[in-house]
């Protein structure tokens, strides 16, 4: 059964309200997966690497379906250190 069902219209705002002012708190003070700037941009200096490297190789597809992923292809091969 609809919890709105048999409540009033105050008794819903209030518990929105408590919701909203919960979700708030936890946005100020609660957990959060965070990474540093020099992580996020070590790893994009090092899949643009591997795009660079794969055009210089004449593997322009390759390189194009890399650039068009979400992380640069980052799961799919780790890239060799030069």
């Amino acid at each position: 059964m609809d919890e709105a069902v048999g409540k009033s219209e105050v008794a819903r705002f209030r518990q929105q309200q408590a919701l909203e002012e919960e979700a708030a708190r936890l946005a100020l003070y609660g957990f959060a997966e965070v990474a540093r700037h020099e992580r996020i941009t070590a790893r994009m200096e090092l899949g643009g690497r591997r795009i660079i490297r794969l055009i210089e190789e004449g593997k322009h597809e390759e390189a194009l379906a890399l650039m068009n992923t979400e992380n640069w292809g980052e799961a799919a091969e780790k890239v060799k250190h030069e």
